[in-house]
């Protein structure tokens, strides 16, 4: 018999659909998986099997009656520790908030149990997300299902790991920085930021950037849009929606194909310095796309003037949350300690230098996608670290190349080859704002061209 936890969620949700599975089976599988895996890889900071069980009853429950509560109905999911879940302990990773369980949910968390989702855990993050490394104080180290000794990045680090050990079918995410994406890169699974504002973000510290937004993550890209499809719209509490039509799972699967046009590819973007092993793998997608009818030149969007700002787009975060949660700052971890520091003390001038970046940088990202439909490049420069290492201990430029949220661009992360480690690597799309549906086709075609 087929493992119930290695089917794609989309298979997954057929099976409950036709009843050949039922929701109490889904989830003792993942239960069964988790209670393998959990102890090795510790991606969780939270489990409810009580509560998922109840659920699950309530969901065969309704599927004896011919009734199904949505394209969800039965999966397991689990959702980022930053996130609010109504009855299930939330901590941001702080030991602040070691204790806190909300009694309401996330917006998104909230349409993800209206569609059946059948939430099993808490994935875990870094204190407030505010680091590349997927640890805190609350419940340590996150290590990678494919290699424990090495790290899952971050900050959505517990969800990536959670997908690529099967302990749930999908997962959501947080992105700020790459968040979704390096995570994704390096544990060979799927994860998206979407155009700001695509994803009600509630409630949202900061409501009127979009600086930081939930993305779904998965395994392959059918059941990301599938996820998605469930996340996204708008909310009248939040005043920067964006909606469009996203593309329907069978949309997907016609050659986008019919619709080619240019794309943008560097192996080495915005400067930085990529691992030769990690350009190797990325670099056949070229010849994938010239295959696929697709022009391809050699260029990047002009993000590179953003890079120098960086500090303040993370301290600017790291203050608001500050504000708004009012975390005990004698038990704040290091990292979180250091995100305030950065923006502590600085000056308006400061503050204007970077928005008048942002401006500048945005008309020439607009012109930019005027000349290109999407633009390529490695999501990370280099191969995972050891997830032994301190947050102030990495020192590679790894972060950078994912520097896309000060313009709210949707951009993706999917396996593609690996690097000289045996490690996954990803290839990095991104598309002008609001291109989501084209962006999730394109990258659905690549996924495709890759599995033959």
């Amino acid at each position: 018999m087929t493992d119930i936890t290695a089917l794609s969620a989309e298979e997954m949700a057929a099976k409950l659909r036709a009843r050949e599975l039922s929701a109490r089976e889904v989830l003792a599988a993942h239960k069964t998986q988790t209670e393998a895996q959990e102890g090795t890889v510790n991606a969780f900071v939270t489990l409810d099997w009580e509560a998922a069980e109840a659920r699950a009853a309530e969901l065969d429950a309704l599927a004896a009656r011919g009734e199904f509560a949505g394209p969800l109905h039965g999966l397991p999911v689990a959702i980022k520790d930053c996130f609010e879940t109504k009855g299930l302990r939330t901590t941001w990773g702080s030991k602040s908030f070691e204790a806190h369980v909300p009694d309401y949910d996330a917006l998104h968390v909230a349409r993800l149990r209206a569609a059946g989702a059948v939430i099993t855990g808490k994935s875990n993050t870094p204190e407030f997300t505010l680091s590349g490394q997927t640890s805190n104080l609350v419940s340590g180290t996150t290590r990678n299902p494919l290699d424990p000794e090495k790290s899952v990045a971050g900050s959505s680090g517990g969800a990536a790991a959670v997908l690529a050990a099967n302990m749930a079918a999908l997962a959501d995410g947080s992105d700020l920085g790459g968040s979704t994406r390096t995570p994704a890169a390096w544990c060979g699974v799927v994860g998206m930021r979407p155009t700001s504002g695509l994803i009600p973000y509630g409630p949202n510290p900061s409501p009127f950037d979009g600086l930081s937004v939930p993305g779904p993550m998965a395994r392959n890209v059918r059941d990301l849009v599938l996820m998605l499809e469930v996340m996204q719209g708008n909310a009248a509490c939040q005043p920067l929606g964006y909606w469009q039509e996203l593309p329907r799972l069978a949309d997907l699967e016609e050659a986008p194909a019919r619709r080619t046009g240019r794309a943008a590819l560097s192996l080495s973007p915005f400067g930085a310095s990529v691992e030769p092993s990690v350009q190797a793998a990325v670099a056949p997608v070229e010849r994938l796309c010239r295959e696929m009818g697709w022009q391809v030149a050699e260029d990047a969007p002009p993000l590179e003037p953003l890079m120098a700002h960086g500090d303040i787009i993370r301290g600017q975060c790291a203050l608001q949350l500050r504000a708004a949660l009012a975390p005990d700052m004698a038990l704040a971890g290091e990292s979180y300690r250091t995100a305030c520091a950065q923006a502590e003390g600085r000056g308006l001038a400061e503050l204007i230098a970077y928005q008048t970046t942002r401006a500048r940088v945005w008309a020439d990202v607009c012109t930019f996608f005027e000349r290109y439909d999407f633009a390529l490049w490695p999501t990370a420069t280099g191969m995972p670290f050891s997830a032994d290492l301190r947050d102030g201990e990495i020192t590679e430029d790894w972060r950078t190349v994912t520097l896309t949220p000060p313009m709210e661009l949707p951009s993706i992360s999917i396996p593609f080859g690996t690097s000289a480690d045996g490690m996954p690597a990803g290839l990095h799309i991104t598309g002008p704002r609001g291109s989501d549906a084209r962006l999730l086709q394109f990258a659905r075609s690549i996924e495709r061209a890759i599995q033959g």
